[in-house]
């Protein structure tokens, strides 16, 4: 069997429509040879090629009219933390926002929602519903806690006085518009539970989880983006919780604090808030491994015990 011809560089080693084929002068014969698949209605994919997924939903947006990236694939996009069932989605979920029938191809969830023109934005070409919608929209499909995580995420407003700021997605507000503009929606129940246990200033997931197990243990609510200063007003540490009535400060500690020089920094930031008499307690990723976030917890549970707190409920 003769070798397929090589695709020009326009098209190698990523995912194209028969239209942009012809438009390079390939032939229409060379998209049904054995080196490409057939992704979708007049899509070809080199085989063993990795897509990536705004150029995929950017394809696939272009040829379903009127049409926006939402649920999981929107959540994807704008690169929010999702539970491994959404994150391993094959189909791209679209929605048609011209009241027409649902999008209806291979590679595509077609969906039809009630949106309005401010639910609608562009990310990087791509078509897609706002955060505030998009979460609203995954209300319907995530756990509870993988709904408070996602809502976080999209709130995290950090302003620092080392390292980047980080701005908001949207705003508390704006999650609280979409409840109350769609009522009776799937998932508007988990939804409005949710809002109540969102915070602004959780910077990662694993954050967000090891505060939601505070509060299953009844702990006070932690202060997020809270600032340790001594005496003089210099600032000694950004801790990712604090209780300051107590003085204990609590870090999640992810992969990058294993490497030498964010370890050393971390040693200097413990040692100079216990300068100060507070307790500072680490949570690793290793830990919760073992130990899941509800036993994490108990290490703060005991360092606010010996701090003074009493549980009186």
């Amino acid at each position: 069997m003769r070798k397929p011809q090589p695709l020009p560089d326009a098209l190698a080693g990523r995912s194209f429509t028969l239209v942009e084929q012809l438009a390079e002068g390939v032939p229409p014969h060379r998209a049904w040879r054995s080196d490409l698949r057939v992704a979708s209605r007049g899509v070809r994919v080199p085989w063993g090629a990795g897509q990536d997924l705004a150029h995929t939903c950017r394809l696939l947006a272009g040829m379903c009219p009127s049409t926006v990236c939402c649920f999981g694939t929107a959540g994807l996009l704008w690169r929010c933390p999702l539970p491994w069932f959404v994150q391993n989605e094959f189909r791209v979920h679209l929605a048609r926002v011209d009241g027409g029938t649902r999008p209806v191809r291979k590679g595509v969830a077609g969906h039809r929602l009630d949106l309005r023109g401010s639910d609608l934005t562009v990310l990087d070409g791509v078509p897609l519903t706002t955060p505030a919608r998009t979460w609203f929209d995954l209300a319907s499909v995530l756990e509870p806690e993988d709904l408070v995580v996602a809502a976080d995420f999209f709130i995290c407003s950090q302003s620092r006085s080392f390292g980047r700021n980080r701005l908001a997605l949207c705003s508390l507000a704006d999650l609280r518009n979409q409840v109350e503009t769609n009522r009776g929606a799937r998932g508007i129940r988990k939804a409005k539970a949710a809002l109540e246990l969102a915070r602004v200033g959780a910077d990662s997931a694993p954050e967000t989880r090891l505060r939601l197990a505070f509060g299953r243990l009844g702990l006070p609510e932690p202060v997020l983006s809270h600032v340790v200063m001594d005496e003089t007003g210099w600032e000694l540490a950004w801790p990712d919780m604090a209780f300051p009535g107590f003085k204990v400060a609590v870090n999640y500690d992810g992969r990058h604090h294993l490497e030498l020089r964010q370890r050393e920094s971390d040693i200097r930031r413990d040692e100079s808030i216990d300068a100060i008499g507070w307790t500072s307690v680490t949570v690793t990723a290793g830990q919760v491994k073992a130990h899941g976030y509800d036993g994490c917890a108990h290490r703060v549970l005991d360092a606010l015990v010996r701090a003074g707190w009493r549980n009186e409920t």
